[in-house]
């Protein structure tokens, strides 16, 4: 069994000797342990038949005849891993990794996925360091009757269409619960997880209403959770009577839409949310005309209420903090990145698509004032992992990537607020001007080879299939 970083390059089949269809040097058939007769080669979900001429030089490049790599669906020079598994005579190419997105995403030529394209294009970089093929591609790209999809690659600095195989690890940043929730795109996860066998992570949005129920059957995690219950009118009033400000959340709601503040005060009740221009005030004087105004706010829309914290500030403006947990090359789950997060003077809430502020989670607690204790850095991140491995536990699905939300009260007690398994990758995150990929991105793509079986911690174990010879003296399946 071996192993090799190896450069991949289509040629034309006029360089080729009869039957043959690629070329490599002595040395990396060497390393790789390859036998002088005819071997499978894969790629992804594609497999064809190799038959390789040596050649006398110690570069790691393998030539590809188009023909051979039209079959197995690789598109362009990359730099790639390179195994050979002795038991089932087989060359594997990879890992391809494809990253499920919508297509409704504001692009233009130079960003064609919109905001997220410099988050694609970091993968793209650390894919390409680490012998990853990347595509991105939309629900209504995979083609199952084909085992094969058409989606996007990165070549000569820019996006291109390509057909591609069925990949070997997907990553879901599907970032509408409508379009997820679709009983076609349901079918086709199905299918790739259970009759594929492909990982398919972060699989599905979280609600936070089920989030709460199942944390707080865990004594752990039962302190760290504000009073949470779905919402109906009649909870309203005995919630305003333990806690002077509750909030109205939606279910599946996420960067801060659709909150609503009601605070208790000198007999009125102050019900405030946020729009583009900044925070809508609404006093009323009874819980009656609080509730009329509610029916109509909350129509058609499932909320949950929730306790409110009395909570810590920065420079009067409230604050949290997301703590970015994903697993690492070796499957653990490990702590990638935790900022502050400081909202808008004109906005109840942090996110910074309401117009708040980030900074690094110990420069924001360095400013906090509490009145007895004050967390650590170390302590936050450690918290961050506890839920996160809790939450493992308790939940049903794939999850290698958390974003975790945390509040501080003003007695220095650390509150979780929100887990969010589609982590944004334009907000809450601090980045250099430079394209270099961001520890969230490398760590995806080390996850990405653990998962895939690509870790050198990680052996392949694969049904043996021996090729055949036909009349013509062509290897075939």
């Amino acid at each position: 069994m071996g192993y090799a970083r190896v450069v991949i390059q289509i040629i034309s089949e006029r360089y080729f000797p009869p039957q043959a269809n690629m070329i490599m040097s002595q040395s990396l058939i060497k390393r790789l342990h390859l036998p002088q007769h005819p071997v499978w080669v894969t790629f992804g979900s594609a497999t064809d038949t190799a038959f390789i001429v040596p050649i006398q030089n110690r570069t790691p490049l393998i030539r590809l005849s188009t023909r051979l790599a039209s079959r197995l669906k690789i598109s362009g020079q990359k730099t790639l891993n390179a195994h050979y598994d002795p038991p089932s005579r087989r060359i594997h190419f990879g890992p391809l990794l494809g990253i499920l997105m919508n297509r409704d995403v504001e692009g233009n030529e130079t960003q064609p996925f919109g905001a997220m394209s410099r988050f694609l294009e970091e993968c793209v970089q650390c894919c390409s360091t680490k012998g990853v093929y990347l595509t991105v591609f939309s629900p209504e790209q995979i083609d199952l009757s084909s085992k094969s999809l058409r989606g996007w690659i990165y070549e000569n600095k820019k996006w291109v269409l390509s057909d591609a195989p069925l990949p070997d690890v997907i990553y879901n940043r599907i970032t509408s619960r409508r379009l997820e929730n679709r009983t076609e795109l349901q079918r086709k996860l199905d299918t790739l997880r259970h009759t594929y066998r492909i990982p398919v992570f972060n699989e599905t949005f979280l609600n936070k209403q089920q989030v709460h129920d199942m944390l707080v059957k865990d004594e752990g995690m039962r302190r760290m959770l504000p009073e949470t219950h779905a919402y109906q009118a009649a909870r309203l009033k005995p919630m305003l009577e333990r806690y002077r400000t509750i909030y109205l959340k939606p279910t599946n709601g996420s960067l801060g839409q659709g909150i609503i503040r009601i605070t208790r005060q000198e007999g009125h009740l102050i019900c405030q949310y946020s729009e583009a221009a900044g925070t809508v005030t609404r006093i009323f004087s009874s819980l009656k005309d609080t509730l009329r105004r509610l029916s109509r706010r909350l129509a058609g829309s499932r909320y949950i209420i929730q306790q409110g914290l009395d909570l810590v500030t920065v420079d009067g403006r409230p604050v949290d903090f997301r703590v970015l947990v994903q697993k690492d090359g070796k499957g653990k789950w490990s702590v990638t990145s935790a900022v502050g997060r400081i909202a808008n003077s004109q906005h109840i809430v942090s996110n910074l698509a309401r117009g708040g502020t980030i900074r690094k989670a110990g420069e924001v607690l360095a400013e906090i004032r509490t009145f007895t204790y004050k967390p650590s850095l170390d302590k936050l991140r450690q918290t961050a992992l506890a839920i996160a491995h809790t939450f493992e536990r308790l939940a049903q699905g794939h999850f290698a990537e958390l974003g975790i939300d945390l509040v501080l009260d003003r007695r220095g007690r650390l509150w979780l607020i929100e887990l969010n398994s589609k982590p944004s990758k334009t907000d809450d995150t601090i980045t250099t001007p430079t394209l270099t990929a961001r520890p969230s991105v490398t760590r995806l793509i080390d996850y990405t080879l653990h998962i895939s079986g690509w870790s050198p911690h990680i052996r392949f174990h694969r049904r043996k299939m021996t090729p055949k010879s036909n009349r013509s003296g062509r290897k075939t399946r």
